[in-house]
């Protein structure tokens, strides 16, 4: 029972809303044990092209797939035809979180925009379209004798960013010690079967060796291969092993990894929407924002105002990194 898994972010870099980060994890043929790239056992119900999808779910980077003018219609029919696929309809976003993240909606409560407010799902897509994509990859992984064996997403919001920031003293440690959440979960349910998990690179960082030890005490940690663009190690004690990737490009290259910078972006975009119709209902006409630095200053200069008759801090809306 090969597995590969795959690990991506979204909103690491914007100075307004949350962080995402999610891990798919797979099971392949055994006899693609030696593979991580398996896009051509899925080509039945996958496409990487949006030219030649015909009726097959678009599957790729998320920031190549999903820009404001285009809208949520590829990245909500891929993640809810997924959802639906491994753990069934949901017709809610708060649904959708506890699914994937198992939070608490207490998190959620100190924001404005968040509490007490909801999505409908598919709020881009439609019902038939998701059921018949998940029908589609049903069919194909049940042919090619693949399956999702888990989706999970974590979420960190703005109050909850600054608070690590303040703890770690820099942002690629918080992004680092979520991602090791993921991994540690990856290694403590599959280490048995030794799974590939293939990661996106933190930024320009090319060693990780120091950092997986600290965290996965009792294991030995090897050096496969470190640089631009792949660093690989192997992780292993006495009953269990996973060798980790991080890689250049692999939102674009391996599809578990593909697909989880898919549920991030698709999470965080949702979160984005609830934040601007917030604000939509407090000023009249002003134009939503994504979040990114330009922006958000222009942003937050049009809700400047507002925000001080709300009495809005500081800490839960804008990020100190």
């Amino acid at each position: 029972m090969p597995i590969i898994a795959g690990i991506d972010e979204a909103g690491y870099g914007p100075t307004l809303g949350p962080f995402v980060l999610s891990k798919v994890v797979m099971e392949i043929p055994d006899e693609y044990h030696q593979e991580t790239n398996i896009w051509h056992l899925l080509k039945d119900a996958v496409s990487e092209k949006i030219q030649k999808r015909g009726n097959r779910i678009i599957v790729g980077d998320s920031k190549k797939l999903y820009q404001q003018k285009t809208g949520l219609k590829m990245l909500e029919e891929a993640v809810l035809s997924f959802v639906w696929h491994t753990k069934g309809p949901v017709t809610k976003f708060t649904d959708l979180l506890k699914l994937l993240s198992g939070c608490d909606e207490g998190v959620l409560e100190k924001y404005p925009w968040y509490q007490g407010k909801d999505l409908d799902l598919p709020v881009a897509s439609n019902v038939s379209a998701i059921m018949n994509y998940a029908d589609v990859f049903n069919d194909t992984a049940n042919l090619r004798d693949v399956r999702i064996l888990d989706i999970k997403s974590r979420f960190l919001c703005v109050s909850e960013i600054n608070n690590q920031l303040e703890i770690l003293g820099n942002k690629s440690l918080l992004l680092f010690n979520d991602c090791v959440t993921h991994l540690k979960e990856i290694f403590e349910y599959y280490g048995t079967h030794e799974p590939k998990v293939l990661i996106d690179k933190h930024g320009g960082r090319n060693y990780y060796k120091e950092l997986l030890a600290q965290n996965f005490e009792g294991c030995n940690i090897d050096s496969i291969v470190e640089g631009n663009p792949l660093s690989t190690y192997s992780i292993k004690n006495e009953s269990k092993k996973m060798d980790v990737s991080f890689i250049v490009g692999a939102d674009s290259k391996y599809f578990p990894t593909a697909l989880a910078s898919m549920f991030s972006k698709y999470i965080r975009e949702l979160f984005i929407k609830l934040f601007n119709s917030f604000w939509q209902e407090k000023i009249q006409d002003i134009k939503p924002t994504a979040g990114y630095p330009e922006d958000a200053r222009r942003f937050l200069s049009e809700i400047h105002e507002a925000r001080n008759k709300l009495n809005i801090s500081d800490d839960i809306l804008i990020r100190a990194k």
